[in-house]
């Protein structure tokens, strides 16, 4: 992701998050941010933007910070695709774990990160505007 995608990265967020979606302040800032890597997938023929994902990196542990699909685009193995790269980079980071948090309501979510070894560690109440969060963990070492 660069500068000039956070315009169509906002909207998308806004799309996928309502009430908690992030500004654009909020996202250039994260973009300059130290260890953070944000990843965006495009449709080859259209240039449209399908999907965006962020990571932080820092020691040995690393954080999803975003990730979401273009309501059109949902179904296509676009956020598997998007968090196995960033898993990939925490692990060449040398992160022996990842996080990240997930509306206990999102059912799909929930999916993809269960089946990618993500495990359930706390929930965090009122952490969305109307959802508790879950927080979830992956192991990157054997």
């Amino acid at each position: 992701m660069r500068w000039f995608d956070v315009d169509e990265v906002v909207a998308l967020d806004r799309l996928a998050f309502g009430p908690d979606t992030w500004t654009t302040e909020f996202f250039l800032a994260q973009l300059a941010g130290p260890g953070n890597h944000f990843r965006v997938v495009r449709d080859a023929g259209t240039d449209e933007l399908l999907g965006y994902a962020g990571l932080s990196v820092a020691g040995g542990e690393a954080e999803v910070l975003t990730i979401a699909t273009a309501p059109s685009a949902r179904g296509r193995g676009i956020a598997r695709t998007l968090l196995t790269g960033l898993i990939d980079l925490a692990r060449s980071n040398g992160a022996e774990a990842v996080y990240l948090d997930v509306r206990d309501d999102n059912s799909p979510a929930l999916g993809l990160y269960r089946s990618l070894g993500f495990a359930e560690l706390g929930r965090r109440p009122g952490y969305y505007h109307d959802a508790d969060a879950l927080v979830m963990r992956a192991l990157l070492i054997d």
